[in-house]
């Protein structure tokens, strides 16, 4: 009574003795749980690292045998390097063997993922290179670069200027001032292949640089390096590198499309930089040229292309460039040296006379030999015309005497017709009427016969 009391006046919370020894066993069970959670999550990276430094102790165990011979021998070669130079250097460890090679010829970087450290190597790409290098010369062959007389030059300069120098080759430009020769050495390679393609390209350098300078910078890679065979520079002026019978390395052959690569195309690069605009006098210079080198290699108009255009999604050079209006440009050039072409035939056709032919006679004139009258030859003596075999003509026997028969009166007696006889071509001939003729008092004598003249019958 006294209890309930207590409890009603001043609020004494009575509880039963099940609810608390239940409460008292949770709370240690939750503590216990929690405990052993944490050393499982303090535990695990500790046997992690003991695995790992397992796995490297039995590796290094392993190799410990083929190691120590050399691990002498290494000791040895440091303590000589320090005691040669009079101070102690870095030595760097590499290791030994198949695994040590790759480990040292691998990039490795360190890599934190969800409180654990990874090593992970990545295998350096090994280069890949389009030609041998026994393919390149160190410098181009040389020709001869003398200058030409002025009207020559003058002459092949405004065949250049009106789109009809084709016939003249790359050299004959150079020695007529029309292009500047500035070789580059390394990177040149004689062609296996016709040309087909013009490529157009701009040498975007960073910082502007001349037609000289980018020509140079290429020379200084080595013998395997860049280029190509023209650079245009701002002021119109045209520097030839490599004579376009040989060939550069200006595209990537990896990364161009099927059937276009260094040994059919023509390298043209125009100097730009940036946001530089193109001067309208190194666009002359351009089309020009490319009409030059279009006629010259028979390369048709669908072959002119950018460098993006054969390396699509690689490059964006010529970058800033019209290509359009310069197409467009390119072919109306075309046609004017077309019509300048077929203009200048039909002068030609006007300013054409016939000159009148020798009348020659050699009716019965026997030729003389090529070899008459030159020096060092032998003279031959001349060949008489061939003959014809002189045929003896036929004489008739001489008949028998004829008896007297003048009677003395110096009258002649009738001959019978069988007892006389005529003379080869005679024209006179027994008739058949007549038996018998008078035979004159006296017969003269047969002329000697002649030869018969060359050629005439018998």
């Amino acid at each position: 009574m006294l209890l309930e009391l207590l409890e009603i006046q001043f609020g004494v919370l009575r509880l039963p003795k099940n609810f608390v020894s239940g409460t008292l066993f949770s709370l240690t069970t939750a503590a216990a749980i929690s405990l052993a959670l944490s050393c499982l999550i303090a535990l695990t990276p500790a046997a992690e690292a003991r695995r790992h430094s397992s796995g490297h102790s039995a590796g290094s165990s392993h190799s410990s045998s083929h190691s120590s011979g050399r691990s002498g021998n290494s000791s040895r070669a440091s303590h000589s390097t320090s005691s040669r130079h009079g101070h102690s250097a870095p030595v760097v460890a590499h290791g030994h063997g198949r695994r040590g090679r790759a480990a040292h010829a691998a990039r490795v970087h360190e890599v934190a993922h969800h409180g654990r450290h990874h090593v992970v190597a990545h295998q350096a790409p090994k280069t890949r290179y389009a030609y041998p290098i026994g393919i390149f010369m160190k410098s181009p062959p040389a020709f001869d670069s003398s200058p030409l007389a002025e009207d020559t030059a003058r002459d092949i300069e405004r065949a250049f200027d009106r789109g009809t120098a084709d016939s003249y080759p790359a050299r004959t430009l150079v020695r007529a001032g029309i292009v500047k020769y500035h070789p580059l050495h390394g990177g040149i390679f004689w062609r296996r292949e016709p040309v087909k393609y013009i490529v157009m390209h701009s040498t975007e350098t960073g910082i502007p640089l001349s037609a000289v300078r980018v020509i140079e910078s290429w020379s200084s890679m080595g013998i395997r390096h860049p280029g190509a065979q023209y650079v245009v520079d701002r002021d119109g002026t045209i520097y030839q590198a490599v004579d376009p019978e040989l060939a550069t390395v200006h595209v990537n052959i990896f990364k161009t499309l099927p059937g276009i690569n260094n040994d059919n195309s023509i390298g043209i690069e125009m100097n730009h930089t940036g946001s530089q605009n193109y001067p309208q006098v190194q666009r002359d210079a351009v089309i020009k040229l490319v009409g030059y080198l279009k006629r010259r290699y028979n390369i048709e108009e669908g072959n002119i292309i950018t460098h993006r255009y054969a390396q699509q999604g690689d490059h964006t050079d010529p970058v800033n460039f019209d290509w359009d209006g310069f197409l467009a440009t390119v072919g109306s050039f075309h046609n004017q040296a077309i019509a300048y072409r077929s203009n200048h035939i039909k002068d030609e056709a006007k300013q054409w006379k016939r000159e009148p032919e020798a009348k020659l006679n050699t009716y019965l004139k026997p030729h003389k030999e090529l070899g008459n009258g030159l020096s060092g030859t032998r003279e031959q003596p001349p060949v008489a015309p061939p003959t014809e075999p002189v045929v003896e003509p036929v004489v008739a026997p001489a008949a028998a005497p004829a008896p007297d028969t003048t009677n003395g009166a110096g009258a002649s007696a009738p001959v019978p017709a069988s007892e006389r006889g005529f003379e080869k071509n005679s024209s006179v001939k027994p008739s058949d009427g007549d038996d018998v003729m008078e035979v004159p008092a006296a017969t003269p004598a047969p002329s000697p016969a002649k030869a018969p003249l060359p050629g005439a019958n018998p």
